[in-house]
């Protein structure tokens, strides 16, 4: 039997390989609204839910990264992924505003969470760009109440080039398919969008707010630059507060 991390190596290759030929336009057309928003000073955020969240959270703050990238983190961790209304909960954490925009990353692309975030933000004049396996989510049903899928309602869909179900290998004796590919075929999409939405910015004369690593001796001061300009767009957004103090008589 041929050595399978040769076999699964060789499949995210072959995968890797299939997005740079099949998914770049879409890519490219991200890494412009990326650009564009960050030229006229708007937010630039990703949401992510279970291990989609990864995908969102490869963006934040990361050396060779963009530093207005802003995961808005979900706190279930995935088990609320199918809950209506949940969405637009999270959502009311943040001050998102009408030129804006979002990646939402769903392997999937059809539980009601994703598609809620798409289409609250779309409603708030956000661009939605969803990253999505196509071949997964044309093959099987939505669960979201208006039975959209991600990928139908989003303005920019990249496809990742996955495979139903995830993972990509077939082994003797390993029930179903192991080694799943999408986690590293959602961060060289988050990274290229980054890479290219740089050089755009630096092709309009605009300086890219690329972060450098915290572990060279110009990192800290460059970096420290970049806190400052960005921090008011990195925290979380408070909702005003019930008052849950005893009631006087």
């Amino acid at each position: 039997m041929t050595d399978p991390i040769s076999r699964y190596l060789n499949i995210c290759i072959e995968q890797l390989t299939q997005l740079r030929d099949h998914s770049a336009e879409a890519i490219d057309a991200a890494a412009h609204a990326v650009a564009d928003a960050i030229q006229a000073g708007r937010s630039y955020f990703l949401f992510g839910s279970g291990h989609s969240a990864l995908i969102a959270h490869e963006a934040f703050w990361r050396a060779g990264g963009l530093a207005p990238a802003m995961p808005i983190p979900d706190p279930s961790g995935g088990d609320a992924e199918r809950l209506p209304g949940y969405g637009a909960v999270l959502l009311g954490h943040y001050d998102l505003q009408r030129g804006d925009v979002i990646v939402v990353i769903s392997n999937s692309g059809i539980n009601p969470l994703p598609v809620e975030i798409a289409i609250e933000c779309k409603e708030r004049g956000l661009t939605v760009i969803a990253i999505t396996c196509l071949a997964h989510s044309q093959a099987v049903p939505s669960r979201h109440a208006s039975g959209k899928k991600l990928y139908e309602v989003a303005d920019i869909v990249i496809d990742t080039q996955g495979v139903p179900g995830d993972a990509a290998l077939e082994l003797p004796g390993v029930p179903g398919r192991i080694g799943p590919t999408s986690t590293v075929l959602g961060a060289a999409i988050v990274e290229a969008i980054s890479v290219r939405a740089a050089a755009l910015l630096a092709e309009r004369g605009i300086v890219p707010p690329v972060l450098i690593s915290s572990n060279l001796p110009e990192g800290d001061r460059h970096n420290r630059k970049l806190i400052e300009q960005y921090r008011g767009k990195l925290i979380r957004y408070e909702v005003p507060t019930v008052d849950a103090s005893p009631i006087k008589s």
